[in-house]
This record gives structure tokens, C-alpha cells and sequence, in this order.
């Protein structure tokens, strides 16, 4: 299946149109002239096969030049070549500031194997609508050191204080990848113990957040399970079941997760103003067990009000979609993002919340709930049978513990997932 360009003789050079054929070049779908990347994205999920949009007849919708390279596409979906692109300007959309990414980076190996994550990432934008306090990106390098690249291309002022109001695609994510992987010596791929080889979508945004995320995700993660590739993918949104298709056909190369961290869902929109329900993510889970698909739960941070209580609650609706693993982490004070916290849960009326929060701001306050949490999810979980727990306590946990209450964080922070990967290429 590909695009085949039709011209009109009695036209110029915009006037052609294009269509979708198969490989009797039998029509499959016309789209006459000038297609949006939507409609093109949409058919590919229609049709469940990838189409590459390199050297397929289209060209930019500014100045006519046929796309034989990178692209990217307006607001309103239209194709730009990538030096149009580069001279957008940027425009607001659903109260987000829309724009391209100039990232030239495809595939970025990541740290996350001391997690038990994965060993590479594919992010599919820059920035993130969810908005979430908590969220640690913005003080990663990916951000952080980004400052100037943000304020031209999305006028941010302040990445963290902005996060949530800003998202740049990376709207030829899977012709890239497609490339990327025709040229890969496997036998240089990085495989850890811990991360196996396995490439997560996406550690630095949400890659179902919306629709023009999902067209990315989708092609990405087709080109890299059809070379073998095991993928991670994480998400909060309910988007991911549209790709139940694609998941199906991977097997065991895929496992799917969303971060659920609280059922309480006025403190989930406190903490993550934009981002879907806990309820509605668990649903997307649920339809996941149904269909097969390999999943697993963030369940992250778990906030310091929480009790045995609230966390058998969680931990209950988590067995009821039996998932291969959850993975926990309790809150960490440090960086921007815990202000951003406190302050939230005054804004919103969690008055106990931000006592709380406030109180782990100093070191052994914050130990001892760390502790306490990571205990309390263990031995709760322990009350069903299809639970298990993956942790990965701080570094400083270790450090502030002895004996052996240190051997068994130790342990924790070595431990590989229950989960099983199939990768054909290395």
C-alpha cells in the first residue's frame, strides 16, 4: 500500500492529486488534492498499514516543494517541507501553544534500565497538555537546556512553570524511525539487564495525549515491532485503546501501561489539570485485559496523605485488570515541580495534603514516608494474589538506611520486572 500522485495535465505543478493504491495499483482510497497529515495518519490506522510520506508525490503546502525529506504540518494539519516549517511561527490551539520540534534526535538511549524501564526512548513531542505538578521533565536536560530553542519556537518563558501550556510534534517521528532502523547494526544495540533492549514511548511526554500524538505513536511503534524491537508505552490517556490492533499483533514485544497514582479524582485534577480521569484510565486498562494486550500500572507518586486504606482501594482496582507488574515510587521533594505541588493542593483546598507536602520538604520527614509508603504498598499488595510490586527506591533511601532494611531496598533496586520480552534482533 503507498500514495500514488496524479496530475492534472490541464494544471500546474499544485494540481495533482493523490491517492492511495495497493500493489496492483488498485485505488484504495482518494484524497484528491492537498491532504491533510490527519486524513493521510487516519488512514494508515484505518487500513492498519504504515504509509511512508517521503518521496510520494506531496509537496508543501507553502511553497510547493515535493517532500523527500523531513516535514512537519500547520495546526490545521497541512504539510510544510521542513525549511517552511522551520519559519512557523507558532499558534495557539485549545489554549496550548502549537508549534514544530527542531529536535534532530530520533532514538536516545536512556537511564531508565536502573529502573527496569527500558533501555532506550522516542519521544513524539516537546511539552505535554496534561500539565501535571509533579512532573519531573522539566528540569531534565531534555527541557532544562532548551531555554532558547522553547522561548522561539513557543514563547516559554519558564519551562516548568509553563509545562502543560506548550507541545511541539515531531510529526515525521516514523518516517525517521523507518530510516533509522534500515540502517541499525543490531549487534551494537544496548541491552541491560535491566532494560532489555526494550525502547519506552515516551519518558518525556505523553504519547496518546491527543489524536496528532497517537498518528505519531502508532507509526513509530509499528516500524519498531515489525523490526523486532520490544516497546514500553506509558501513558494517562484513554487514546491508547485505538492502537489495541497494532498490540495485538505484537504479542509479547509490547507492554502497555498507564500511570494511575490515586483514585481520588479531585486530587487528580489538582495535580494533572489536563489529564484524563483515573477512572477512564483504568477503563483503558480494562479493555487492554480484555483484548490480551500485555499490560502493567504506574502507580506513581503515591501522595504522603494516603493510607492503607486508600492504597488497598488502588491496589484492588489494579488487580481487577491483573497486571504483569505495577511500578511504585512515593513522592520526591526536590526540584521546581514540589512547589508547584504545594501550592496546588492550597489552591485546590487540600489543606491536610499541604501539610503534608510541606512537612517532607525536610529530609528525614520525607525518609521516613518514603519508607513507610514503599512497606505499606509491598505488604498491602501481598493480600492479592496477581500483584506484584516492582520499586525503585532513591538512591538517598539507601544511604539514610542500615541493616536489613538497606539489604531489602538494595534488593528492590536491583530487581528486573516480572515482565517478558520478545525481541527477534538481538
Amino acid at each position: 500500500m503507498h500514495l500514488d500522485t496524479q496530475r492534472d495535465p490541464d494544471g500546474g505543478w499544485y494540481d495533482r492529486d493523490i491517492r492511495l493504491v495497493d500493489k496492483e495499483e488498485n485505488v484504495i482510497e482518494d484524497f484528491g488534492k492537498d491532504p491533510t497529515l490527519d486524513e493521510l495518519r487516519e488512514a494508515e490506522h484505518r487500513h492498519r498499514k504504515r504509509i511512508n510520506l517521503w518521496q510520494q508525490g506531496l509537496v508543501c503546502y507553502e511553497c510547493g516543494n515535493q517532500i523527500n525529506d523531513r516535514f512537519a504540518a500547520r495546526p490545521d494539519g497541512q504539510i510544510l517541507c521542513w525549511e517552511c516549517a522551520k519559519s512557523e511561527n507558532s499558534r495557539e490551539q485549545g489554549g496550548l501553544i502549537i508549534n514544530t520540534d527542531p529536535t534532530k534526535s530520533v532514538l536516545s538511549e536512556s537511564k531508565l534500565h536502573e529502573k527496569s524501564l527500558c533501555d532506550y526512548v522516542i519521544n513524539v513531542a516537546t511539552g505535554c497538555r496534561h500539565g501535571c505538578k509533579f512532573c519531573y521533565v522539566p528540569s531534565t536536560p531534555a527541557i532544562d537546556n532548551r531555554d532558547e530553542m522553547l522561548a522561539k519556537h513557543a514563547d516559554v518563558d519558564d519551562p516548568q512553570r509553563d509545562w502543560g501550556s506548550y507541545l511541539l510534534y515531531r510529526d515525521d517521528l516514523p518516517e525517521r524511525v523507518h530510516e533509522g532502523l534500515q540502517e541499525t547494526d543490531f549487534s551494537d544495540w544496548k541491552t541491560t539487564r535491566r532494560g532489555r533492549g526494550v525502547v519506552m514511548l515516551s519518558s518525556g511526554t505523553d504519547c496518546y495525549q491527543d489524536r496528532r500524538a497517537a498518528q505519531i505513536t502508532r507509526g513509530c511503534v509499528q516500524e519498531l515491532t515489525e523490526h523486532g524491537i520490544p516497546v514500553r508505552i506509558l501513558t494517562r490517556s484513554p487514546n491508547v485503546t485505538r492502537d489495541i490492533d497494532l498490540f495485538q499483533k505484537a504479542g509479547n514485544k509490547i507492554a502497555v501501561g498507564c500511570s494511575i497514582p490515586t483514585f481520588d479524582t479531585a486530587l487528580v485534577k489538582a495535580m494533572e489539570p489536563n489529564a484524563p480521569p483515573p477512572q477512564a484510565r483504568w477503563e483503558a486498562l480494562d479493555k487492554l485485559f480484555q483484548a490480551g494486550v500485555p499490560r502493567f500500572v504506574s502507580f506513581s507518586p503515591t501522595y504522603p496523605t494516603m493510607d492503607r486504606d486508600d492504597i488497598r482501594e488502588a491496589l484492588s482496582w489494579f488487580a481487577a485488570i491483573d497486571p504483569t507488574v505495577v511500578f511504585h515510587e512515593p513522592m520526591n521533594p526536590r526540584g521546581a515541580n514540589f512547589q508547584m505541588c504545594l501550592e496546588a493542593a492550597q489552591e485546590a483546598g487540600y489543606v491536610d495534603m499541604a501539610e503534608e507536602l510541606f512537612k517532607i520538604r525536610e529530609e528525614d520527614k520525607w525518609v521516613e514516608y518514603a519508607l513507610d509508603h514503599i512497606e505499606l504498598v509491598q505488604d498491602v499488595a501481598g493480600q492479592f494474589e496477581n500483584l506484584t510490586i516492582h520499586t525503585w527506591p532513591d538512591r538517598k533511601l539507601l544511604q539514610e538506611t542500615s541493616g536489613e532494611r538497606y539489604r531489602e531496598l538494595r534488593k528492590m533496586k536491583k530487581e528486573v520486572s516480572p515482565e517478558t520480552f520478545e525481541s527477534d534482533p538481538f
